[in-house]
């Protein structure tokens, strides 16, 4: 039987190879880059930086980088591969890294090659580099692979509620929407410790804007219809402080006339715990104080947050898809004059469900 099985797989093996063209490669005989580097060298030259995982003994990993410069053609894999003992291969790279400078300038022609190559997944991250991503990719962190270490550290501030969710699949979803427009993390280096500084802005594929620390929070709820994990500190007064968790939130729009000079509404509404508590113990009117100063707070911090959108001519939140999937009337240039110049109002509800931990 076995015999029998044989002879029928392994021409039917044989087959399929030959009709896929599938072309294999043995892991020890190629080289896995794990992250990219781009920034400007000169008018229409790059700069570009691969890194690579090294495993040595004891399971400690090295980081080795390889540096070249072209036009983002064939011509720069070629660079690379003739710096390296082994065939230079994408088909792990995490995290794609742009110099601020050159995400300024735009990154269209840098994202089209990215994803025009079949071995780059959707979920890559996209970040921006406040200096030179090739700095970034030179340095050790620990004893991990450098692109496994850049993704986790933007993958669980998403997955802690910190900031929104971005990958490559999003950002070009961004890039060509009617509508819409994509983010990026802006990451650097703070006293030697790689961390994340602030949220980018683009219209379409070149930065024009950035969104502060204090407004992480805030950008992702307007950003996501539904969400939970985010956190907002406020000063009461002097004495008193306060922070709170949102166990659930849910943002909806009313657009009563789309296409037309009128306002737009969104209604945002949360549950949420009381975190922390400085001053003293809380009392239900207390509650209610903290609830309403909340409020206000959000409100009018996400109302500028839109504002600034506006005055920059673009839309992370995506606030022209709304009306679009609202009116058979739509028309992307009459809706980009509308954008700037129309009022949007936030309004948050907040319900503190319980008041956790007081201090």
């Amino acid at each position: 039987m076995k015999r029998v099985l044989t002879f029928i797989i392994v021409p039917i093996a044989a087959f399929l190879s030959g009709c896929m063209d599938i072309d294999t490669q043995i892991l020890d005989e190629i080289q896995l880059s794990s992250a990219t580097g781009y920034e400007l060298a000169g008018e229409n030259q790059f700069e570009v930086t691969v890194v690579y995982p090294v495993y040595e003994s004891g399971g400690i990993v090295k980081n080795k980088t390889l540096t070249t410069t072209g036009d983002l053609s064939k011509e720069v894999r070629d660079k690379l591969n003739l710096k390296s003992e082994k065939p230079m291969v994408s088909g792990k790279i995490e995290v794609a890294l742009y110099s601020n400078e050159l995400a300024e300038e735009g990154i269209s022609s840098i994202l089209d090659t990215l994803t025009r190559d079949p071995s780059v997944g959707s979920n890559v991250m996209i970040g921006v580099v406040d200096g030179s991503p090739k700095a970034i990719l030179e340095q050790q962190y620990g004893e991990t692979d450098n692109g496994i270490f850049l993704s986790d550290l933007i993958e669980q501030n998403t997955e802690a509620g910190i900031i929104p969710k971005t990958n490559l699949h999003l950002f070009m979803y961004g890039h060509y929407a009617e509508g819409k427009d994509p983010i990026a993390p802006i990451i650097g280096l703070s006293e030697g410790e790689l961390t994340l500084k602030q949220i980018g802005l683009f219209d379409s594929y070149r930065l024009v804007g950035r969104v502060g620390e204090k407004d992480f929070s805030l950008l992702r709820v307007l950003m996501e219809h539904k969400s939970k994990k985010d956190s907002f500190s406020l000063d009461l007064n002097e004495h008193e402080k306060v922070s709170i968790s949102v166990i659930g939130s849910t943002l909806t729009y009313s657009i009563p006339n789309p296409m037309e000079m009128k306002d737009i509404h969104l209604h945002l509404k949360m549950d949420a715990f009381i975190r922390e508590y400085i001053d003293g113990g809380l009392k239900e009117i207390k509650i209610k104080e903290i609830q309403k100063a909340f409020e206000k707070d959000i409100n009018d911090r996400g109302e500028a947050l839109v504002k600034y959108f506006q005055e920059l001519g673009i839309d992370p939140l995506g606030v022209g898809e709304e009306v679009r999937t609202r009116t058979r009337k739509w028309d992307v240039k009459k809706w980009n004059d509308i954008y700037s110049a129309i009022t949007i109002q936030l309004e948050t509800e907040i319900n503190i469900v319980e008041t956790g931990v007081l201090e």
